[in-house]
């Protein structure tokens, strides 16, 4: 289709006007769209169109958006985002508060709930049991349930007792 301004050149650029007397539409080459001044000659890749999208839910997932990049690795979240990768550990932290939200999603949690293989055998197990007690007492104590942290540390000594006569 050729240019409707100067009829030599062909038309890239195709304008629609909607007006209350209807539909205009505008076909024109890039020279006399740049002489007409018209506003949306612009042009925009695929990917740069994608960018754009992914910047915006950024923004809406993390505040801060892609401003906000790891100290030690150097990867922003907007990096982290488009490769679905994490550059170290530290990575957790600095990004929580988009990542927190998206594991939610993904996992129907944040909290990792695996089993303990059953080659691991019983000293494995009262490993996690105290560290899980000891959290428990940890938390009794901040309420001032001296009650219940009582009866925890009292766990505590049982299942460090059968530890040691276990061995």
């Amino acid at each position: 289709m050729k240019c409707q301004s100067c009829g030599e050149n062909e038309a890239t650029i195709h304008l629609t006007d909607i007006t209350d007397k209807g539909k205009v539409e505008k076909h024109l080459c890039e020279e006399c769209a740049r002489q007409e001044e018209v506003a949306a000659v612009q042009k925009v890749s695929l990917a740069g169109f994608l960018q754009h999208l992914l910047q915006q839910k950024v923004a809406q997932e993390m505040p801060g958006g892609s401003d906000v990049s790891c100290p030690s690795c150097g990867i922003s979240y907007i990096e982290f985002r488009s490769s679905s990768r994490l550059g170290c550990p530290r990575d957790y932290e600095v990004f929580k508060e988009g990542l927190m939200p998206l594991l939610e999603r993904i996992q129907d949690g944040t909290r990792h709930c695996g089993k303990t293989p059953v080659r691991a055998g019983q000293d494995v197990q009262r490993q996690n049991e105290l560290i899980r007690v000891r959290r428990e007492l940890e938390r009794a104590v901040q309420r001032e349930d001296y009650e219940k942290a009582a009866k925890l540390r009292d766990r505590i000594r049982q299942v460090t007792q059968e530890s040691a006569d276990g061995e």
